[in-house]
């Protein structure tokens, strides 16, 4: 494509998908896709410098809707009989092979555990303060089921792991299919050889997504790692950790109950006689609106240029933001269906109110009419 041909509003886009913040990468293997943006395997579709037609690539990726990588930290190991028992489960206790970073295929329980041992010691040997902390870190990596198969998860994921972690921290990988789609239990040793410490921030985890999806279309699978709020999500997920303490309480009296909370905060706002907006809503409804008028000047600049293949994107792009869901939170949205609620109960009460009876000689409805009499 030539510079004639740079008609997409690079740098709206740009800002739209934005990595979210969350501290500085903590990874060495952040600055081998990120960096370079430009063409070939540097660039993974975030950095200033991406290319137009890579812009153009990602956001028919977007707007047609290409599957979404998970990859996500589901634990942390603290000791050797932790980790150990963390390595029988992804192994499915010997039934399913476990790879190391070196090469090794393992189903032995015992070399596992063994294994556990050294990342153990080597944590010891490292923690010259002598911290209570977690020797390994836990993740899964997966795609929406029915998207991908196994052979593509698993040979993506091991790329994936020597790109970001090969030299500097130890990994195993484990596939497994027993579930409605295949995933990868990933896990990594905290402490690298090198002396640094794995503690991967949000800004790593969204970079590991990118780093994940770009093995997975080098393997021809249309995948995508774009942030929520680029996709015109605002109401956040429920963390898992809230999720399992929620069960840890439940039945408990006042233990936590997501919902509950909701819509206590919730009703409380819809009968405030003075409602205010938390400043995190009124942020998210800015930021969405910036967003809709990034994607919809890439829209009205497709069209302009009359070509087939623009028309076409550029119609796919206003259905695409014409889908987003309302940019408000969940509390905001419960809170709204309770005014109306509400409001429909007291129009409906009023109806009722303002009704005629049937034997109620009102003047609007005339004297009630004489009754045939018997004859």
């Amino acid at each position: 494509m030539s510079d004639d041909d740079d008609i997409l509003p690079l740098p709206s886009l740009m800002e739209a998908w934005r990595p979210p913040t969350g501290g500085k990468r903590t990874l060495k293997g952040g600055t081998l896709r990120i960096s370079s943006g430009g063409k070939g395997r540097g660039g993974t579709g975030t950095s200033p410098n991406l290319s137009e037609a890579e812009a153009r690539a990602k956001l028919e990726r977007i707007v047609r809707k290409a599957p979404e990588v998970m990859v996500k930290i589901s634990g942390k190991q603290r000791g050797a009989t932790h980790l150990g028992e963390h390595f029988g489960y992804v192994s499915r206790h010997g039934k399913l092979e476990v790879r190391s970073s070196e090469g090794e295929i393992i189903t032995d329980e015992k070399r596992l555990k063994a294994l556990a041992g050294d990342w153990e010691m080597l944590d010891e040997a490292m923690n010259i303060y002598g911290k209570d902390r977690p020797i390994s870190t836990s993740m899964i990596l997966s795609m929406p089921g029915g998207t991908t198969d196994a052979a593509t998860i698993v040979d993506a994921a091991q790329a994936f792991a020597r790109v970001e972690f090969e030299g500097q921290f130890a990994y195993t990988i484990a596939l497994h299919t027993d579930t409605d789609h295949p995933h990868v239990h990933l896990t990594v040793a905290n402490q690298g050889e090198d002396g640094s410490r794995f503690n991967p921030r949000k800004a790593d985890l969204h970079h590991f997504r990118e780093s994940f999806a770009h093995e997975l279309r080098e393997r021809g699978i249309a995948a995508e790692a774009t942030p929520r709020r680029a996709r015109g999500h605002v109401q956040k997920r429920v963390r898992s950790s809230a999720r399992h303490l929620e069960a840890r309480t439940a039945g408990q009296g006042r233990g936590l109950d997501i919902s509950r909370l909701t819509e206590e905060r919730a009703a409380e706002f819809a009968r405030s006689p003075n409602p205010e907006r938390r400043p995190e809503d009124v942020a998210a409804l800015g930021r969405q609106k910036l967003i809709r008028a990034a994607y919809a000047q890439a829209a009205a600049a497709l069209a302009a240029t009359g070509k087939e293949d623009d028309l076409a994107l550029a119609e796919d792009v206003t259905s695409f933001v014409a889908a987003m869901p309302p940019a408000v939170s969940r509390r905001l949205q419960r809170a709204r269906e309770i005014m109306m609620e509400e409001r429909a109960a007291s129009s409906g009460v009023e109806r009722a109110r303002d009704r005629p009876q049937a034997d109620d000689p009102s003047p609007d409805r005339g004297p009630p009419k004489p009754r045939d009499r018997e004859r």
